[in-house]
């Protein structure tokens, strides 16, 4: 779906033009059917990587393809794609539905108005179709702003960072849309900082720095299982002595979390049976997105 080979970008900066390469031999592989995670610092790339992907920006060097063609603006191309940035900027003065409406005529006029009152009622903004924009709350606008996308049916769409700033109810909502979106063929390129959420939703992803890709890959050989220490979730009196072997941090609502080398695992299972503790979970430790994360960044294996 999208292809990038060792693709450069400078900019100058100041008063004296410094060079700042933002791309350095960036080159990603995006298939049809994934939901594509961006990750990085900031200053890593990843809006440049996305801009270029969008064709508003023409490389230096390298090479772009998106659906097997150079990304230029207002080529038939973007029929079939869908945008949305960080901070939307609507014409306050329309109504959710106005706003829909002409939004849905730019990009296709033979689209019906049926259709667009169905993603309307999909997304939970019925109650809210006359409301003008500058009366909207950001997770209101966040959903014009997906719906904008889901009303033209696009094979492929970009969101950069598309959950920050809302509140937890409107982020289960968006993460549903996804996937719900993905399960029907369509394919998403996500730019976000919230690792929890790329989490959730991302099957492969790339962790960038200073504008070059560290490491690509699905997310579930980066999230690997540690086979050298278990995790552990216990209750039991709080007073109670654990193993020297046992990391544990304090007790939380009666459970207390704690880690142990995999060479103890007998030894830990004989000291729960005798002391009377009840055992919630047991298992090999797997490491989380953001953990995978820091080690790149690090320099080390994810």
């Amino acid at each position: 779906m999208i292809v990038a080979s060792d693709v450069r970008v400078n900019f100058k900066q100041g008063v004296r033009r410094r060079v700042i390469r933002a791309l350095d031999g960036f080159s990603i592989n995006v298939n049809c059917g994934d939901v594509y995670g961006l990750l990085g610092p900031n200053g890593a790339g990843k809006s440049t990587a996305m801009y270029c992907f969008l064709g508003l920006i023409r490389p230096a060097s390298g090479e772009i393809r998106v659906d097997g063609e150079i990304p230029v603006p207002g080529e038939p191309l973007f029929r079939r794609l869908a945008y949305l940035p960080e901070e939307p900027h609507y014409h306050q003065y329309l109504t959710v539905q106005e706003a829909l409406r002409y939004y849905t005529r730019l990009h296709d006029a033979t689209i019906p108005a049926s259709r667009q009152d169905e993603v309307i009622e999909r997304l939970g903004l019925a109650e809210y179709r006359d409301l003008r924009l500058d009366k909207c709350s950001k997770g209101m606008k966040q959903k014009l702003g997906i719906a904008a996308c889901l009303v033209t049916d696009p094979k492929l769409v970009f969101l950069d960072e598309p959950t920050r700033g809302l509140d937890p109810v409107v982020v289960k909502e968006f993460r549903d849309i996804i996937l719900e979106m993905n399960r029907q063929g369509t394919t998403f390129v996500i730019n976000s900082h919230v690792l929890s959420e790329v989490e959730m939703v991302c099957n492969r992803v790339a962790i960038m720095d200073h504008g070059r890709v560290m490491v690509q890959d699905d997310l579930s050989r980066l999230m690997k299982i540690d086979r050298d220490t278990y995790v552990v979730e216990y209750g039991g009196p709080e007073s109670l002595a654990v193993p020297a072997y046992v990391t544990a941090a304090p007790a939380l609502n009666g459970v207390v979390r704690g880690t142990f080398p995999a060479t103890h695992l007998a030894d830990f299972m004989q000291f729960a049976g005798g002391s009377g503790i009840t055992v919630l979970s047991c298992s090999l430790k797997r490491l989380n997105l953001e953990e995978a994360f820091f080690n790149v960044l690090k320099g080390g294996a994810p």
